[in-house]
C-alpha cells in the first residue's frame, strides 16, 4: 500500500514537472522579449499607450516587450537592414507604400496576411503591397500645412486653387519648408508628388503637365527651407522668428489644431490651421500615403509577433489611430470622430496620383530619383554632413585624450 502510495505520489510530482501550468516552465516562456521597430511619433500625442494595450489583451508582461523608437520610418527600415543577418526586431511598424520597395529588395520582410484582413480596405491592401510584406494600419494624403494667423485667404487668395508653380510665382517658395526626401517619408511623398505632377522625360513620363519635376527644384531650391525630419520642420514652422508658415505635412494636420483633447480649440471653432493640395488641371492634386505593420523576416518571435500584427489591425487599436496618430485608420470598422473627419482632408475627396506612378515605375526610378534630387537640389548636402561629422570626430578625440 506504501509503494502504492509512493508511486502516485511520485507520478503526480513528475506530471506537475512538465506541466505547462507551472512557474518553472512559466518563467522559462516568458523569457523572450518582443521587439518592434517604429518612428517617435507613432500614436503619441495625446498618447495611446500602445505595448500597454497589446500586454492587456494578450497577456504578455509588458516588462516582455521592447519598444525601440527610431527618428523616422526610413529610419526604421535603414536600421532593419543593417540587421537583416541577425535580426533584432520582430516586428517593423511605419514603411509606407514608397519605403516598402526598398524593403522587400532589400528582403528584410517576410509576408503575413492576418487574421483580421477582411477588415482593412482591399484598395489600401492593393497601393500599398498586394503580396502583404507589410498590412496597412493608416493613412492620408500627403498636404501643404499652414498657420492661417500668418498666411491665409484673405492675405494670399492663391491658396484656395494653389498650383506647385504658384508656389514660385508667388514666392511662397520663401515660406515653405520641405522635409529631405532622402531622410524623410513625407519629404518622399512631396516628391513624388512634383514628379507626378510635371513628369520626367528622362524615363519618357509625361505626368499631368508633360515637363521636368527637376526644373521646379532647381527654381525652388534657392528660397525653399529643407528640414531633417517632419519633427525638424515642424520646428521650424512653429518659430515665427523663422517667417516658414507653411510646411509639408498631412492633410490631416488641421484636426490636431481642431480636436486635440488638451490644445485643440475645439469642434465648431475657427481652425487655426488649414491644408491644402494643388490644382493643376482643374483636379484636387495630393499624394496618398499609406503606412503598413510588418513581419521582420527571421524574427526571434514570428508567432507572438503575428499576434501582435493580427491586435495592431483590430478595432481595439485603430480606434485610437485617428485622434492620436493623426491619420484615417485602415480598419473600416474603426471609430473616427465627427471632429476629426470634418476637419481633416478624406482622400476620397482629392484626385490620388499615385495612379500615375506605377509601383513598378517608382521601384524601378526610385534611387535614381533621390540621387537627382541630391545633386541637383542639395548639392552641397553631402559634403557638409561630411564636415559636421569629421569636427565631431575631431571634437571626441580631445575629449578622449583629455579624459585620459
Amino acid at each position: 500500500m506504501r509503494k502504492l502510495v509512493l508511486t502516485t505520489i511520485f507520478l503526480v510530482l513528475f506530471i506537475f514537472i512538465l506541466s505547462p501550468q507551472t512557474s518553472m516552465v512559466s518563467v522559462n516562456a516568458q523569457s523572450y522579449e518582443l521587439v518592434i521597430y517604429t518612428y517617435e511619433s507613432l500614436l503619441a500625442d495625446p498618447g495611446y499607450d500602445f505595448v500597454e494595450g497589446f500586454s492587456n489583451y494578450s497577456g504578455v508582461p509588458v516588462e516582455n516587450i521592447r519598444l525601440v523608437l527610431l527618428d523616422d520610418a526610413n529610419t526604421v527600415v535603414t536600421q532593419a537592414v543593417l540587421e537583416k543577418d541577425n535580426p533584432n526586431a520582430d516586428i517593423l511598424i511605419g514603411i509606407d507604400n514608397v519605403l516598402i520597395h526598398t524593403a522587400k529588395s532589400e528582403g528584410i520582410l517576410k509576408p503575413y496576411s492576418p487574421t483580421i484582413l477582411e477588415n482593412i480596405s482591399s484598395d489600401l491592401i492593393t497601393n500599398l503591397d498586394p503580396e502583404k510584406y507589410v498590412v496597412p494600419y493608416d493613412y492620408g494624403i500627403i498636404a501643404l500645412w499652414y498657420d492661417r494667423s500668418r498666411i491665409n485667404d484673405s492675405s494670399n487668395p492663391e491658396l484656395t486653387s494653389l498650383t506647385l508653380q504658384d508656389i514660385l510665382d508667388f514666392n511662397l517658395d520663401e515660406l515653405l519648408i520641405v522635409e529631405d526626401p532622402t531622410l524623410s517619408s513625407p519629404g518622399l511623398g512631396f516628391l513624388l508628388w512634383t514628379i507626378a505632377v510635371y513628369g520626367d522625360p528622362e524615363i519618357n513620363f509625361d505626368g499631368l503637365l508633360a515637363e521636368d519635376w527637376r526644373d521646379w527644384w532647381k527654381e525652388a531650391s534657392d528660397d525653399i527651407r529643407i528640414a531633417s525630419s517632419w519633427g525638424a520642420a515642424f520646428d521650424l514652422y512653429a518659430t515665427e522668428e523663422e517667417n516658414r508658415p507653411i510646411m509639408v505635412s498631412y492633410g490631416t494636420s488641421p484636426a490636431y489644431d481642431v480636436c486635440h483633447p488638451l490644445w485643440g480649440v475645439g469642434f465648431g471653432n475657427s481652425p487655426p490651421s488649414k491644408a491644402t493640395v494643388s490644382h493643376e488641371e482643374e483636379m484636387k492634386n495630393a499624394w496618398l500615403q499609406i503606412e503598413g505593420i510588418g513581419l521582420v523576416k527571421n524574427a526571434p518571435h514570428e508567432n507572438i509577433a503575428k499576434q501582435f500584427i493580427d491586435w495592431f489591425l483590430s478595432t481595439d487599436l485603430q480606434d485610437n489611430i485617428a485622434t492620436n496618430n493623426w491619420m484615417y485608420p485602415a480598419n473600416i470598422n474603426a471609430d473616427i470622430s465627427t471632429c476629426f473627419s470634418e476637419i481633416a482632408i478624406n482622400p476620397n475627396d482629392v484626385d490620388i496620383l499615385n495612379d500615375l506612378l506605377q509601383p513598378s515605375m517608382i521601384e524601378e526610378n526610385l534611387e535614381d530619383w533621390k540621387s537627382d534630387w541630391e545633386a541637383e537640389i542639395a548639392p552641397f548636402s553631402s559634403l557638409f554632413a561630411l564636415i559636421v561629422s569629421l569636427i565631431f570626430a575631431a571634437t571626441s578625440y580631445s575629449l578622449i585624450k583629455r579624459r585620459k
